[in-house]
């Protein structure tokens, strides 16, 4: 009996979607690399210097474009059940008539 683990294909990925989850990721940290694009005390919000409330501005942001580059991920990458032993991808066809597996 062999000891190598069984190799399965994965579905293939939308590598567009990923293209596009990679971008949103980057937007971020282009954005605040841009230092000298920021730095600056005008105009103020609240009474905090445009520097500081532009970076608490992305913390926000920057949540919101991570979840949605999440989404995408999840939707380019479609998961595919295996069995309990994790040797084999489950199919359609292996559902009882129950709704169980």
């Amino acid at each position: 009996m062999s000891t190598t683990p069984h190799r399965h294909e994965a579905p293939p990925a939308n590598k567009g979607l990923l293209a596009l989850a990679g971008v949103l990721l980057a937007i971020p940290i282009v954005a605040l690399m841009l230092v000298g694009t920021y730095a600056k005390d005008e105009p103020r919000l609240g009474g905090f210097p445009f520097f500081i409330w532009y970076q608490f501005l992305w913390v926000v942001l920057c949540s919101a474009l991570t979840y949605t580059a999440y989404r995408i991920v999840l939707k380019a990458r479609p998961h595919v059940p295996m069995n309990p032993e994790g040797d084999s991808f489950v199919d359609d066809d292996d559902t009882r008539e129950d709704g169980t597996r």
